[in-house]
């Protein structure tokens, strides 16, 4: 699988950020709207890595 590069969106009226999951990945792997993920965060100095592990996935 090649790279995939997205980008970093903020929300209006939040300091949420929103990061796209391609829909090349989320057809590919069957994420939807609604899923939740568990987010891990590694940080060393040269690269910031955040794994999502899927939690729960939407029935609707």
């Amino acid at each position: 699988m090649t790279d995939k590069v997205v980008k970093v969106r903020g929300r209006h009226g939040t300091k949420s950020l929103d990061i796209t999951i391609p829909a090349e990945l989320s057809k590919k792997f069957d994420i939807n709207a609604g899923d939740l993920f568990k987010v891990k965060v590694i940080n060393d100095e040269e690269s910031i890595i955040i794994n999502y592990q899927l939690v729960y996935k939407n029935k609707h």
